[in-house]
């Protein structure tokens, strides 16, 4: 699974984090002449996210941090996210029973190991 997620890589269900938050810019006078301050938003960055809902590009998650869970919604234009793994957010949050991805549900497994067969085959005298 890649890590950095493009907007229409991310699903319902999925834990992520973000690694960019929105970077606003003030322009403020100097001695100089106007100079350009960036802030970045950075209070989600390596928070665990759970997606609830979707309506791109805006998404609604779950912010699970270790003294409860609260709901925000994030502009994905303004953002870079990543996936994380279980193991992360079991290291964060022990507690969190991670729920399974229904992305899943509809793959059937055989199907996936028929198609990983043919591939094989297929290429099998290069």
């Amino acid at each position: 699974m890649k890590r950095k997620l493009k907007m229409d890589d991310v699903r319902e269900g999925m834990y992520i984090t973000i690694l960019r938050g929105k970077v606003e810019q003030r322009v403020f006078p100097t001695p100089n002449g106007p100079e350009i301050q960036y802030k970045e938003k950075d209070h989600y960055n390596g928070k665990v996210l759970e997606v609830t809902a979707l309506d791109l590009p805006y998404i609604v998650v779950r912010v699970h941090e270790s003294r409860g869970v609260r709901s925000d919604s994030l502009d994905m234009r303004d953002i870079e996210v990543m996936a994380v793994s279980p193991k992360y957010i079991h290291s964060l949050l022990p507690d969190l029973e991670i729920k399974a991805d229904p992305f899943w549900d509809d793959v059937q497994l055989s199907e996936m190991i028929d198609t990983d067969e043919c591939i094989k085959e297929i290429f099998k005298g290069l």
